[in-house]
């Protein structure tokens, strides 16, 4: 099991959204160094199932195809663990770079996840990244929320716009990506997540 976290500037390395998701109120910042990204989605897809494909740690690569390994560093206790990923790539075969990241992983199940990246291992000065679902009928509502500060040289030529702009669309496909996984999940008896609803659907967050 895996996080779905920070979409970091390997994000550089997607050029353009590959569903066309429900994706709405996007915010993209960046602010000395650091960049933000805030949006909120529907999903065709239950919170319970959403919630089991973002923390498949060791399959992250289905949800981001520039990533070269995923795998479970240690369970810290129930709830928390540290993930590390690694994600290569170039952006117009000028600036390619890889990207190691160590996130210590809290889950909240079914309905929120968060993750804060832990410089040390990782190329990042810091970084986290929110994910807040909500029952919608037979869906799911999502906020995401993620921030990013990379540790190492970023060339000028590719500028803060292209960099927010590469992020939103690398995690609109995250995004599609999520949907798809979890409305292919079944049960014990072999029904799609989809016709299902979750035990309970209480949101843990305000709109």
């Amino acid at each position: 099991m895996a996080p779905l976290r920070l979409m970091l500037l390997c994000s550089l390395l997607v050029t353009g959204p590959l569903w066309a998701a429900e994706v709405s109120n996007v915010s993209l910042g960046h602010d000395e160094g650091v960049y933000h990204l805030r949006l909120e989605a529907r999903l065709d897809a239950p919170p319970v199932a959403v919630f089991a494909v973002i923390t498949d740690y060791d399959r992250i690569h289905r949800l981001h195809r520039r990533v070269r390994e995923s795998r479970v560093i240690r369970r810290i206790d129930a709830r928390t663990t540290e993930v590390f990923t690694e994600l290569k790539g170039c952006v117009a075969a000028i600036f390619c770079k890889t990207l190691r990241r160590i996130e210590r992983v809290t889950e909240y199940p079914p309905y929120e996840l968060s993750a804060v990246v832990l410089p040390d291992g990782s190329d990042l000065k810091s970084g986290r990244v929110r994910w807040r679902l909500r029952a919608d009928g037979d869906g799911t509502l999502l906020h995401y929320e993620s921030e990013m500060e990379p540790d190492f040289w970023v060339p000028a030529m590719m500028g803060d716009a292209l960099v927010a702009r590469s992020l939103r669309n690398t995690t609109t496909d995250m995004i599609a990506r999520v949907e798809v996984l979890a409305r292919k999940l079944v049960v014990g008896g072999g029904e799609p997540w989809v016709t299902e609803r979750p035990s309970h659907d209480t949101p843990v967050f305000e709109p």
